[in-house]
């Protein structure tokens, strides 16, 4: 299991709308927001591909900015977590 975390910039206006688009992602999750323009997120993938992929979905999307990936981690799944 991949576990990253990623600052997402965007307009303090478009904060709102970028934060529903995160949040519709499978293995998206926004935490938190500035009135700057900042979202905390955190992004869980079985594979690092889709890390990859997940996080170039995020710098297309309409109003964002940058995504930036400022954590990562790896944890190996048990075999009662593969299974499910």
């Amino acid at each position: 299991m991949n576990i990253s975390g990623v600052v997402v910039r965007t307009f303090p206006q478009d904060i709102e709308c970028v934060s529903q688009s995160l949040s519709q992602m499978d293995g998206v999750e926004v935490h938190g927001a500035s009135n700057d323009g900042r979202l905390v997120v955190t992004v869980e993938q079985p594979g690092e591909n889709l890390t990859v992929d997940i996080l170039m979905e995020m710098q297309g999307l309409p109003g964002v900015l940058s995504a930036s990936m400022i954590y990562h981690q790896f944890e190996e799944l048990g075999p009662e977590e593969i299974e499910q």
